[in-house]
Protein backbone atom coordinates (compact mmCIF):
# COMPACT_ATOMS: atom_id res chain seq x y z
CA UNK A 1 0.00 0.00 0.00
CA UNK A 2 1.17 3.50 -1.15
CA UNK A 3 2.52 5.11 2.17
CA UNK A 4 1.31 9.04 2.41
CA UNK A 5 3.79 11.34 0.91
CA UNK A 6 4.83 14.71 3.64
CA UNK A 7 5.15 16.49 0.55
CA UNK A 8 0.90 16.21 0.00
CA UNK A 9 0.24 17.48 3.09
CA UNK A 10 2.87 20.35 2.47
CA UNK A 11 1.17 20.63 -0.55
CA UNK A 12 -2.44 21.27 0.98
CA UNK A 13 -1.00 23.59 3.53
CA UNK A 14 0.04 26.01 0.78
CA UNK A 15 -3.37 25.49 -0.68
CA UNK A 16 -5.10 26.18 2.64
CA UNK A 17 -2.36 29.35 2.97
CA UNK A 18 -3.42 30.66 -0.75
CA UNK A 19 -7.56 30.50 0.26
CA UNK A 20 -7.03 32.11 3.03
CA UNK A 21 -5.23 35.04 1.52
CA UNK A 22 -7.79 35.12 -1.36
CA UNK A 23 -11.10 35.20 1.33
CA UNK A 24 -9.12 38.42 3.14
CA UNK A 25 -8.87 39.88 -0.41
CA UNK A 26 -12.64 39.44 -0.95
CA UNK A 27 -14.35 41.68 0.82
CA UNK A 28 -11.93 44.90 -0.79
CA UNK A 29 -12.40 43.54 -4.08
CA UNK A 30 -16.55 43.44 -3.56
CA UNK A 31 -15.83 46.95 -2.06
CA UNK A 32 -13.97 48.39 -5.23
CA UNK A 33 -16.60 47.31 -7.34
CA UNK A 34 -19.29 49.08 -5.79
CA UNK A 35 -16.79 51.86 -5.63
CA UNK A 36 -16.67 51.76 -9.35
CA UNK A 37 -20.21 51.50 -9.87
CA UNK A 38 -21.50 54.27 -7.37
CA UNK A 39 -24.05 56.82 -8.69
CA UNK A 40 -23.95 55.42 -12.41
CA UNK A 41 -26.15 54.55 -14.71
CA UNK A 42 -26.70 51.77 -17.36
CA UNK A 43 -24.72 54.15 -19.60
CA UNK A 44 -21.00 53.51 -18.39
CA UNK A 45 -18.44 54.61 -20.71
CA UNK A 46 -16.35 51.77 -22.45
CA UNK A 47 -12.83 52.28 -20.12
CA UNK A 48 -15.05 51.43 -17.09
CA UNK A 49 -16.65 48.54 -18.29
CA UNK A 50 -13.50 47.07 -19.51
CA UNK A 51 -12.32 47.73 -15.37
CA UNK A 52 -15.48 45.92 -14.49
CA UNK A 53 -14.97 42.58 -16.80
CA UNK A 54 -11.38 42.36 -15.77
CA UNK A 55 -12.25 42.38 -11.74
CA UNK A 56 -15.52 39.80 -12.11
CA UNK A 57 -13.15 37.07 -14.89
CA UNK A 58 -10.66 37.16 -11.86
CA UNK A 59 -13.23 36.09 -9.39
CA UNK A 60 -14.98 33.70 -12.32
CA UNK A 61 -11.19 31.76 -12.30
CA UNK A 62 -10.52 31.94 -8.89
CA UNK A 63 -13.42 31.59 -7.11
CA UNK A 64 -14.30 28.01 -7.34
CA UNK A 65 -10.42 27.48 -7.07
CA UNK A 66 -10.44 28.70 -3.32
CA UNK A 67 -13.28 27.23 -2.11
CA UNK A 68 -16.05 29.40 -3.21
CA UNK A 69 -17.84 27.49 -5.85
CA UNK A 70 -21.32 30.35 -5.61
CA UNK A 71 -19.17 33.27 -5.99
CA UNK A 72 -17.93 31.74 -9.75
CA UNK A 73 -21.33 30.62 -10.75
CA UNK A 74 -22.71 34.14 -9.81
CA UNK A 75 -19.56 36.22 -11.17
CA UNK A 76 -19.98 34.13 -14.08
CA UNK A 77 -23.41 35.47 -14.98
CA UNK A 78 -22.45 38.81 -14.38
CA UNK A 79 -19.21 39.14 -16.56
CA UNK A 80 -21.30 37.22 -19.50
CA UNK A 81 -23.64 40.68 -19.28
CA UNK A 82 -20.85 42.63 -19.65
CA UNK A 83 -18.89 40.52 -22.35
CA UNK A 84 -22.18 40.84 -24.13
CA UNK A 85 -22.19 44.75 -23.79
CA UNK A 86 -18.72 45.55 -24.78
CA UNK A 87 -19.43 43.29 -27.75
CA UNK A 88 -22.46 45.40 -29.00
CA UNK A 89 -20.29 48.84 -28.44
CA UNK A 90 -24.10 49.60 -26.59
CA UNK A 91 -25.13 50.99 -23.28
CA UNK A 92 -26.90 47.67 -21.14
CA UNK A 93 -30.46 47.66 -21.76
CA UNK A 94 -32.49 48.83 -18.66
CA UNK A 95 -33.72 45.38 -17.74
CA UNK A 96 -30.38 43.66 -17.97
CA UNK A 97 -28.73 46.71 -15.95
CA UNK A 98 -31.67 45.97 -13.18
CA UNK A 99 -30.98 42.14 -13.27
CA UNK A 100 -26.96 43.40 -13.21
CA UNK A 101 -27.16 45.07 -9.93
CA UNK A 102 -29.11 42.84 -8.38
CA UNK A 103 -26.63 40.15 -9.16
CA UNK A 104 -23.64 42.59 -7.80
CA UNK A 105 -25.55 42.81 -4.36
CA UNK A 106 -25.73 38.74 -4.03
CA UNK A 107 -22.04 38.27 -4.58
CA UNK A 108 -21.35 39.70 -1.46
CA UNK A 109 -24.20 37.18 0.15
CA UNK A 110 -22.23 34.20 -1.64
CA UNK A 111 -19.46 34.97 0.39
CA UNK A 112 -21.30 35.47 3.69
CA UNK A 113 -22.80 31.69 2.92
CA UNK A 114 -19.12 30.41 2.09
CA UNK A 115 -16.22 32.40 3.79
CA UNK A 116 -15.61 30.50 6.73
CA UNK A 117 -15.48 27.03 4.78
CA UNK A 118 -11.48 27.14 4.24
CA UNK A 119 -11.76 26.31 8.13
CA UNK A 120 -12.58 22.80 8.31
CA UNK A 121 -10.16 21.09 6.25
CA UNK A 122 -6.48 21.81 5.02
CA UNK A 123 -8.54 20.98 1.67
CA UNK A 124 -12.28 20.89 2.35
CA UNK A 125 -15.34 19.72 -0.13
CA UNK A 126 -16.93 22.58 -0.05
CA UNK A 127 -20.42 23.23 1.19
CA UNK A 128 -22.52 24.21 -2.06
CA UNK A 129 -25.58 23.74 -3.90
CA UNK A 130 -26.13 20.45 -5.75
CA UNK A 131 -26.44 22.09 -8.73
CA UNK A 132 -22.78 23.98 -8.40
CA UNK A 133 -21.45 19.85 -7.49
CA UNK A 134 -23.53 18.92 -11.03
CA UNK A 135 -22.73 22.25 -13.26
CA UNK A 136 -24.06 25.51 -13.15
CA UNK A 137 -27.54 25.77 -14.97
CA UNK A 138 -28.03 28.49 -16.68
CA UNK A 139 -31.36 29.92 -18.68
CA UNK A 140 -32.06 32.61 -20.85
CA UNK A 141 -35.49 34.07 -20.41
CA UNK A 142 -36.50 35.74 -23.66
CA UNK A 143 -39.86 37.77 -23.25
CA UNK A 144 -40.95 41.20 -24.83
CA UNK A 145 -42.62 41.78 -21.15
CA UNK A 146 -40.29 43.51 -19.06
CA UNK A 147 -42.41 42.74 -15.40
CA UNK A 148 -42.79 39.46 -16.66
CA UNK A 149 -39.71 38.71 -17.42
CA UNK A 150 -37.80 40.15 -14.32
CA UNK A 151 -40.71 38.10 -12.07
CA UNK A 152 -39.45 34.78 -13.32
CA UNK A 153 -35.80 35.65 -13.13
CA UNK A 154 -35.70 37.12 -9.31
CA UNK A 155 -38.04 34.08 -8.87
CA UNK A 156 -35.84 31.52 -10.74
CA UNK A 157 -32.66 32.85 -8.89
CA UNK A 158 -34.07 31.81 -5.86
CA UNK A 159 -33.85 27.91 -6.52
CA UNK A 160 -30.31 28.34 -7.47
CA UNK A 161 -30.22 28.80 -11.32
CA UNK A 162 -27.84 31.08 -13.04
CA UNK A 163 -30.99 33.25 -15.29
CA UNK A 164 -30.20 35.64 -18.05
CA UNK A 165 -32.80 38.14 -19.54
CA UNK A 166 -33.65 38.85 -22.81
CA UNK A 167 -36.44 40.96 -25.01
CA UNK A 168 -35.73 39.38 -28.53
CA UNK A 169 -33.77 35.75 -29.19
CA UNK A 170 -32.91 37.47 -32.54
CA UNK A 171 -31.37 40.08 -31.37
CA UNK A 172 -29.72 38.07 -27.72
CA UNK A 173 -25.75 38.69 -27.75
CA UNK A 174 -24.14 36.55 -29.90
CA UNK A 175 -22.31 34.55 -26.46
CA UNK A 176 -25.79 32.99 -25.90
CA UNK A 177 -25.41 31.41 -29.03
CA UNK A 178 -22.03 29.84 -29.24
CA UNK A 179 -22.67 29.04 -25.41
CA UNK A 180 -26.15 28.03 -25.54
CA UNK A 181 -27.65 27.91 -21.82
CA UNK A 182 -29.49 24.75 -20.61
CA UNK A 183 -33.18 25.92 -20.99
CA UNK A 184 -34.76 29.11 -22.64
CA UNK A 185 -37.92 30.11 -21.69
CA UNK A 186 -39.66 32.34 -24.64
CA UNK A 187 -43.02 33.48 -25.35
CA UNK A 188 -44.60 32.18 -28.62
CA UNK A 189 -44.08 33.55 -31.70
CA UNK A 190 -47.23 35.62 -32.25
CA UNK A 191 -47.76 35.50 -36.47
CA UNK A 192 -46.43 33.18 -39.45
CA UNK A 193 -44.09 35.98 -40.31
CA UNK A 194 -41.79 35.88 -37.67
CA UNK A 195 -41.89 32.01 -37.38
CA UNK A 196 -38.68 31.18 -39.72
CA UNK A 197 -36.58 33.86 -38.11
CA UNK A 198 -37.51 32.68 -34.53
CA UNK A 199 -37.46 29.07 -35.90
CA UNK A 200 -33.71 29.59 -37.31
CA UNK A 201 -32.41 31.35 -34.35
CA UNK A 202 -34.10 28.73 -31.76
CA UNK A 203 -32.22 26.14 -34.25
CA UNK A 204 -29.15 27.71 -33.18
CA UNK A 205 -29.48 26.44 -29.52
CA UNK A 206 -30.90 23.39 -30.66
CA UNK A 207 -27.59 22.85 -32.73
CA UNK A 208 -27.48 20.35 -35.55
CA UNK A 209 -26.29 16.79 -33.75
CA UNK A 210 -28.63 16.54 -31.10
CA UNK A 211 -30.55 19.12 -28.52
CA UNK A 212 -28.33 21.38 -26.10
CA UNK A 213 -30.43 23.86 -24.73
CA UNK A 214 -34.34 22.20 -23.61
CA UNK A 215 -37.12 24.93 -24.86
CA UNK A 216 -40.04 26.01 -22.83
CA UNK A 217 -42.53 28.49 -24.46
CA UNK A 218 -44.90 30.99 -22.58
CA UNK A 219 -48.18 32.07 -23.92
CA UNK A 220 -51.36 33.60 -23.25
CA UNK A 221 -53.24 31.20 -25.57
CA UNK A 222 -54.06 27.74 -24.76
CA UNK A 223 -55.46 27.17 -28.25
CA UNK A 224 -54.15 23.68 -30.38
CA UNK A 225 -51.90 25.64 -33.03
CA UNK A 226 -50.07 27.39 -30.46
CA UNK A 227 -49.12 24.21 -28.88
CA UNK A 228 -48.42 22.51 -32.50
CA UNK A 229 -46.60 25.39 -33.09
CA UNK A 230 -44.21 24.45 -30.20
CA UNK A 231 -44.13 21.35 -30.69
CA UNK A 232 -42.72 21.69 -33.97
CA UNK A 233 -40.36 23.70 -32.80
CA UNK A 234 -39.04 20.92 -30.32
CA UNK A 235 -40.15 22.78 -27.07
CA UNK A 236 -40.02 20.89 -24.11
CA UNK A 237 -42.94 22.51 -22.35
CA UNK A 238 -45.68 25.16 -22.18
CA UNK A 239 -47.12 27.37 -19.88
CA UNK A 240 -50.33 29.62 -20.17
CA UNK A 241 -49.57 32.77 -18.31
CA UNK A 242 -49.94 33.55 -15.22
CA UNK A 243 -48.04 31.45 -14.24
CA UNK A 244 -46.13 30.22 -11.13
CA UNK A 245 -42.68 30.16 -10.90
CA UNK A 246 -42.73 27.15 -8.45
CA UNK A 247 -44.17 25.00 -11.26
CA UNK A 248 -41.79 26.14 -13.86
CA UNK A 249 -38.15 25.56 -11.43
CA UNK A 250 -39.93 22.08 -11.11
CA UNK A 251 -40.31 21.74 -14.85
CA UNK A 252 -36.85 22.78 -15.22
CA UNK A 253 -35.44 20.45 -12.54
CA UNK A 254 -37.56 18.17 -14.54
CA UNK A 255 -35.45 18.74 -17.58
CA UNK A 256 -32.28 19.04 -15.41
CA UNK A 257 -32.46 15.65 -13.97
CA UNK A 258 -33.05 13.85 -17.21
CA UNK A 259 -30.14 15.34 -19.25
CA UNK A 260 -27.66 14.65 -16.53
CA UNK A 261 -28.43 11.04 -15.59
CA UNK A 262 -25.09 9.10 -14.58
CA UNK A 263 -24.20 6.44 -16.78
CA UNK A 264 -25.47 3.34 -17.23
CA UNK A 265 -23.79 0.65 -15.42
CA UNK A 266 -23.10 -3.22 -16.55
CA UNK A 267 -21.82 -6.19 -15.48
CA UNK A 268 -20.04 -8.65 -17.59
CA UNK A 269 -19.29 -12.20 -16.44
CA UNK A 270 -17.75 -13.82 -19.32
CA UNK A 271 -14.56 -16.58 -19.01
CA UNK A 272 -13.24 -15.65 -22.30
CA UNK A 273 -11.21 -12.27 -21.22
CA UNK A 274 -10.90 -11.03 -24.72
CA UNK A 275 -14.06 -11.22 -25.61
CA UNK A 276 -15.29 -10.03 -22.23
CA UNK A 277 -12.77 -6.58 -22.66
CA UNK A 278 -14.11 -6.28 -26.14
CA UNK A 279 -18.26 -6.10 -24.64
CA UNK A 280 -16.21 -3.77 -22.04
CA UNK A 281 -15.03 -1.22 -24.59
CA UNK A 282 -17.83 -1.22 -26.71
CA UNK A 283 -20.15 -0.30 -24.00
CA UNK A 284 -17.67 1.87 -22.56
CA UNK A 285 -17.76 3.82 -25.60
CA UNK A 286 -21.19 4.53 -26.03
CA UNK A 287 -20.88 5.93 -22.34
CA UNK A 288 -21.85 3.44 -20.27
CA UNK A 289 -19.26 2.30 -17.45
CA UNK A 290 -18.65 -1.44 -17.15
CA UNK A 291 -16.76 -3.86 -15.52
CA UNK A 292 -15.93 -7.30 -16.07
CA UNK A 293 -15.56 -10.38 -14.12
CA UNK A 294 -14.11 -14.12 -15.57
CA UNK A 295 -14.61 -16.26 -12.46
CA UNK A 296 -17.96 -16.83 -11.32
CA UNK A 297 -16.77 -17.07 -7.38
CA UNK A 298 -15.96 -13.53 -8.04
CA UNK A 299 -19.83 -12.21 -9.19
CA UNK A 300 -20.78 -11.06 -6.03
CA UNK A 301 -18.41 -8.94 -4.52
CA UNK A 302 -18.26 -7.31 -7.93
CA UNK A 303 -22.25 -7.13 -7.61
CA UNK A 304 -21.09 -5.16 -4.25
CA UNK A 305 -18.86 -2.91 -5.53
CA UNK A 306 -20.58 -1.71 -8.82
CA UNK A 307 -24.02 -2.07 -7.71
CA UNK A 308 -25.26 -2.63 -11.70
CA UNK A 309 -27.95 -1.38 -13.31
CA UNK A 310 -27.96 -4.95 -15.74
CA UNK A 311 -25.91 -7.96 -15.43
CA UNK A 312 -24.70 -9.25 -19.12
CA UNK A 313 -23.84 -13.45 -18.57
CA UNK A 314 -22.39 -15.90 -20.35
CA UNK A 315 -24.92 -18.85 -20.10
CA UNK A 316 -21.43 -21.60 -20.47
CA UNK A 317 -18.21 -21.24 -18.08
CA UNK A 318 -16.19 -23.84 -16.85
CA UNK A 319 -17.01 -23.54 -13.00
CA UNK A 320 -21.09 -23.60 -13.35
CA UNK A 321 -23.61 -22.27 -16.17
CA UNK A 322 -24.99 -18.89 -16.56
CA UNK A 323 -28.47 -20.68 -14.95
CA UNK A 324 -27.23 -21.87 -11.73
CA UNK A 325 -25.27 -18.35 -11.11
CA UNK A 326 -28.53 -16.51 -11.72
CA UNK A 327 -30.08 -18.46 -9.32
CA UNK A 328 -27.59 -18.51 -6.86
CA UNK A 329 -27.87 -14.34 -7.60
CA UNK A 330 -31.44 -14.52 -6.62
CA UNK A 331 -30.87 -16.10 -3.39
CA UNK A 332 -30.21 -12.45 -2.01
CA UNK A 333 -33.22 -10.15 -2.22
CA UNK A 334 -30.89 -7.39 -2.87
CA UNK A 335 -30.77 -8.87 -6.36
CA UNK A 336 -34.55 -9.51 -6.89
CA UNK A 337 -34.93 -7.06 -9.23
CA UNK A 338 -31.71 -6.43 -11.19
CA UNK A 339 -32.04 -7.62 -15.35
CA UNK A 340 -29.88 -10.72 -15.84
CA UNK A 341 -29.47 -11.37 -19.48
CA UNK A 342 -27.65 -14.42 -20.57
CA UNK A 343 -25.59 -14.69 -24.14
CA UNK A 344 -24.42 -17.47 -25.86
CA UNK A 345 -24.54 -19.41 -29.23
CA UNK A 346 -27.51 -21.65 -28.25
CA UNK A 347 -29.99 -21.52 -30.51
CA UNK A 348 -32.16 -24.32 -29.13
CA UNK A 349 -35.32 -22.18 -28.30
CA UNK A 350 -36.45 -25.01 -25.66
CA UNK A 351 -32.64 -24.63 -24.02
CA UNK A 352 -33.00 -20.71 -23.87
CA UNK A 353 -36.08 -21.28 -22.29
CA UNK A 354 -34.95 -23.47 -19.92
CA UNK A 355 -32.19 -20.85 -18.97
CA UNK A 356 -34.64 -18.13 -19.13
CA UNK A 357 -36.73 -20.05 -16.26
CA UNK A 358 -33.77 -20.24 -13.98
CA UNK A 359 -34.21 -16.46 -12.67
CA UNK A 360 -32.49 -14.63 -16.18
CA UNK A 361 -34.90 -11.94 -17.86
CA UNK A 362 -33.52 -12.18 -21.19
CA UNK A 363 -31.13 -14.03 -23.89
CA UNK A 364 -28.70 -12.76 -26.13
CA UNK A 365 -27.42 -14.88 -29.03
CA UNK A 366 -23.74 -14.70 -30.11
CA UNK A 367 -22.59 -13.38 -31.68
CA UNK A 368 -23.59 -10.22 -30.82
CA UNK A 369 -22.74 -7.19 -32.97
CA UNK A 370 -21.90 -3.99 -31.42
CA UNK A 371 -25.14 -2.01 -32.16
CA UNK A 372 -27.06 -4.62 -30.33
CA UNK A 373 -25.07 -5.04 -27.87
CA UNK A 374 -25.21 -0.90 -26.50
CA UNK A 375 -29.28 -1.04 -27.31
CA UNK A 376 -30.12 -3.99 -25.65
CA UNK A 377 -27.88 -2.77 -22.48
CA UNK A 378 -29.22 0.75 -23.00
CA UNK A 379 -33.00 0.21 -23.45
CA UNK A 380 -33.17 -2.91 -20.44
CA UNK A 381 -30.71 -0.43 -18.29
CA UNK A 382 -32.64 2.65 -18.69
CA UNK A 383 -35.94 0.26 -17.70
CA UNK A 384 -34.74 -1.25 -14.58
CA UNK A 385 -33.90 2.18 -13.45
CA UNK A 386 -37.49 3.19 -13.97
CA UNK A 387 -38.84 0.61 -12.10
CA UNK A 388 -36.18 1.48 -8.83
CA UNK A 389 -37.89 4.77 -9.43
CA UNK A 390 -41.01 3.71 -9.10
CA UNK A 391 -40.25 1.84 -6.05
CA UNK A 392 -38.12 3.81 -3.89
CA UNK A 393 -39.40 7.08 -4.96
CA UNK A 394 -42.38 8.85 -3.65
CA UNK A 395 -45.05 9.95 -6.39
CA UNK A 396 -45.26 13.28 -5.55
CA UNK A 397 -42.06 14.77 -5.35
CA UNK A 398 -39.94 12.48 -6.64
CA UNK A 399 -37.86 11.76 -3.60
CA UNK A 400 -36.96 8.79 -2.07
CA UNK A 401 -39.98 7.36 0.11
CA UNK A 402 -39.82 6.75 3.68
CA UNK A 403 -38.46 3.11 4.35
CA UNK A 404 -35.37 3.81 1.30
CA UNK A 405 -34.40 7.63 3.18
CA UNK A 406 -34.23 5.82 6.67
CA UNK A 407 -32.21 3.21 5.17
CA UNK A 408 -29.63 6.06 3.28
CA UNK A 409 -29.27 7.45 7.15
CA UNK A 410 -28.45 3.54 8.53
CA UNK A 411 -25.52 3.29 5.18
CA UNK A 412 -24.39 6.89 6.41
CA UNK A 413 -23.96 6.50 10.50
CA UNK A 414 -22.37 3.06 9.41
CA UNK A 415 -20.23 4.89 7.10
CA UNK A 416 -19.41 7.52 9.57
CA UNK A 417 -18.37 4.99 12.45
CA UNK A 418 -15.78 3.51 9.71
CA UNK A 419 -14.36 6.90 8.72
CA UNK A 420 -14.28 8.56 11.68
CA UNK A 421 -15.56 11.15 9.96
CA UNK A 422 -19.36 12.75 11.08
CA UNK A 423 -22.75 12.52 9.71
CA UNK A 424 -25.47 14.77 10.13
CA UNK A 425 -29.11 14.74 9.63
CA UNK A 426 -31.84 17.06 9.23
CA UNK A 427 -35.74 16.73 9.90
CA UNK A 428 -37.62 19.88 7.75
CA UNK A 429 -41.08 20.15 8.30
CA UNK A 430 -43.27 23.05 6.55
CA UNK A 431 -44.86 25.74 9.20
CA UNK A 432 -48.59 25.34 9.78
CA UNK A 433 -49.08 23.35 6.91
CA UNK A 434 -52.78 22.67 7.70
CA UNK A 435 -53.27 26.28 7.09
CA UNK A 436 -52.01 26.17 3.48
CA UNK A 437 -54.66 23.29 2.93
CA UNK A 438 -57.37 25.14 4.61
CA UNK A 439 -56.84 28.63 3.16
CA UNK A 440 -55.70 27.94 -0.45
CA UNK A 441 -56.59 24.00 -0.97
CA UNK A 442 -55.02 20.17 -1.03
CA UNK A 443 -53.44 21.08 -4.80
CA UNK A 444 -51.90 24.04 -3.52
CA UNK A 445 -50.73 21.92 -0.86
CA UNK A 446 -49.07 19.41 -2.80
CA UNK A 447 -47.29 22.55 -5.22
CA UNK A 448 -46.11 24.02 -1.79
CA UNK A 449 -44.67 20.10 -0.75
CA UNK A 450 -43.24 19.83 -4.43
CA UNK A 451 -41.74 23.18 -4.47
CA UNK A 452 -40.15 22.87 -1.37
CA UNK A 453 -38.45 19.12 -2.22
CA UNK A 454 -37.17 20.74 -5.03
CA UNK A 455 -35.54 23.25 -3.48
CA UNK A 456 -33.82 20.89 -1.17
CA UNK A 457 -32.89 18.30 -4.34
CA UNK A 458 -31.06 21.26 -6.16
CA UNK A 459 -29.73 23.26 -3.05
CA UNK A 460 -28.04 20.13 -1.01
CA UNK A 461 -24.65 18.53 -2.10
CA UNK A 462 -23.92 15.88 -4.59
CA UNK A 463 -23.59 12.94 -2.16
CA UNK A 464 -26.28 14.48 0.30
CA UNK A 465 -29.77 12.16 0.37
CA UNK A 466 -33.54 13.77 0.63
CA UNK A 467 -36.45 11.99 0.92
CA UNK A 468 -40.21 12.57 1.82
CA UNK A 469 -40.40 11.57 5.47
CA UNK A 470 -44.08 11.64 5.36
CA UNK A 471 -47.17 14.25 4.74
CA UNK A 472 -45.28 17.73 5.09
CA UNK A 473 -41.91 16.24 6.32
CA UNK A 474 -38.75 15.60 4.91
CA UNK A 475 -35.87 14.65 6.15
CA UNK A 476 -31.97 15.40 4.63
CA UNK A 477 -29.00 13.10 4.88
CA UNK A 478 -25.53 14.59 4.81
CA UNK A 479 -22.43 12.29 4.13
CA UNK A 480 -19.11 13.79 5.87
CA UNK A 481 -20.79 16.84 7.28
CA UNK A 482 -20.35 18.55 10.39
CA UNK A 483 -22.41 19.96 12.27
CA UNK A 484 -21.59 23.99 11.30
CA UNK A 485 -21.85 22.87 7.68
CA UNK A 486 -25.14 21.06 8.10
CA UNK A 487 -26.07 24.57 9.87
CA UNK A 488 -25.48 26.61 6.93
CA UNK A 489 -26.61 24.67 4.47
CA UNK A 490 -30.14 23.74 5.48
CA UNK A 491 -30.33 27.42 6.78
CA UNK A 492 -29.44 28.99 3.33
CA UNK A 493 -32.38 26.45 1.88
CA UNK A 494 -34.62 27.60 4.60
CA UNK A 495 -33.85 31.71 3.82
CA UNK A 496 -34.51 30.66 0.11
CA UNK A 497 -37.83 29.13 0.35
CA UNK A 498 -39.22 31.54 2.78
CA UNK A 499 -38.90 34.14 -0.50
CA UNK A 500 -40.60 31.85 -2.72
CA UNK A 501 -44.08 33.78 -3.96
CA UNK A 502 -47.15 31.10 -3.98
CA UNK A 503 -49.77 32.02 -6.05
CA UNK A 504 -53.99 31.13 -5.94
CA UNK A 505 -55.82 33.03 -8.39
CA UNK A 506 -55.10 37.00 -7.72
CA UNK A 507 -53.82 36.49 -4.47
CA UNK A 508 -50.06 35.57 -2.95
CA UNK A 509 -48.75 33.97 0.49
CA UNK A 510 -45.32 32.69 1.23
CA UNK A 511 -44.58 29.43 3.36
CA UNK A 512 -41.72 28.88 5.82
CA UNK A 513 -40.26 25.40 7.41
CA UNK A 514 -38.48 24.75 10.66
CA UNK A 515 -35.81 22.27 11.03
CA UNK A 516 -33.89 20.12 13.54
CA UNK A 517 -30.30 18.64 13.35
CA UNK A 518 -28.37 16.34 15.00
CA UNK A 519 -24.75 14.90 14.30
CA UNK A 520 -23.22 11.67 14.82
CA UNK A 521 -21.02 10.63 17.60
CA UNK A 522 -18.53 7.46 17.44
CA UNK A 523 -21.05 4.54 18.60
CA UNK A 524 -24.26 6.25 17.66
CA UNK A 525 -26.77 4.46 16.12
CA UNK A 526 -29.41 5.71 13.62
CA UNK A 527 -32.23 5.46 15.27
CA UNK A 528 -30.35 7.91 18.51
CA UNK A 529 -29.66 10.47 15.51
CA UNK A 530 -33.39 10.58 14.11
CA UNK A 531 -34.77 10.42 17.59
CA UNK A 532 -32.35 13.73 18.41
CA UNK A 533 -33.27 15.56 15.25
CA UNK A 534 -37.21 15.20 15.72
CA UNK A 535 -36.74 16.39 19.48
CA UNK A 536 -34.65 19.48 17.67
CA UNK A 537 -37.54 20.39 15.48
CA UNK A 538 -39.83 20.07 18.19
CA UNK A 539 -37.91 22.89 20.31
CA UNK A 540 -37.92 24.87 16.34
CA UNK A 541 -42.00 24.56 16.44
CA UNK A 542 -42.50 25.17 19.65
CA UNK A 543 -40.17 28.40 19.78
CA UNK A 544 -41.80 30.22 16.36
CA UNK A 545 -41.03 28.26 13.86
CA UNK A 546 -39.00 29.15 10.65
CA UNK A 547 -35.27 28.77 12.42
CA UNK A 548 -33.39 26.24 12.73
CA UNK A 549 -32.45 23.50 16.07
CA UNK A 550 -29.37 21.67 16.80
CA UNK A 551 -29.81 19.30 19.57
CA UNK A 552 -26.91 19.26 21.81
CA UNK A 553 -26.87 15.90 23.75
CA UNK A 554 -27.57 16.33 27.73
CA UNK A 555 -28.41 20.48 27.47
CA UNK A 556 -31.59 20.05 24.87
CA UNK A 557 -31.61 22.23 22.16
CA UNK A 558 -29.88 25.22 20.95
CA UNK A 559 -31.36 27.62 18.39
CA UNK A 560 -29.42 28.49 15.35
CA UNK A 561 -28.03 31.87 14.02
CA UNK A 562 -25.46 31.36 11.41
CA UNK A 563 -22.87 33.96 11.92
CA UNK A 564 -22.42 35.82 8.43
Amino acid sequence: MDQPNKNDAEFAEQLAVLRRRFADQLTDTLDELNRLMAGRGPNLPRDLLLQIHLRLHKLVGAGSTFGFPELSVQACALEEMVKGWLEGNKSAPRDQWKIWLEGLQALRASILVQDDLIEFNSVPEPVTSRLAARGVVRVAMVHSDESFSLMMCRGLRQFGYIVSAHQDLRSAPDELLSNPPHIVLMESPSDDDENDSIRNAVASLVGQKGRQAALIYFTRRADFPIHLLAAKMGAEAVFIQPVDVPMVAARIESLVRAREQQPYRVLIVEDDEALAEHYRLVLQAAGMLAERVSQPSAVLIALQALQPDVLLMDLYMPDCTGEELARLIRFDNAWQSLPIVLMSTESDLSRQGQALSSGADDFLLKPISDAQLVVGMRVRAARARKVAELMNQDSLTGLLKHASIKDRLTQEVDRARRNGKPASIAMVDIDLFKRVNDNWGHPMGDQVIKTLGNLLRQRLRRPDSVGRYGGEEFMVVLPECSESDAIRLLDDIRQRFADIVFRSGEQEFKVTFSAGIAVSTPGCEAHEMLAEADKALYEAKKSGRNQIRKLVVGKGSEHVDPAP
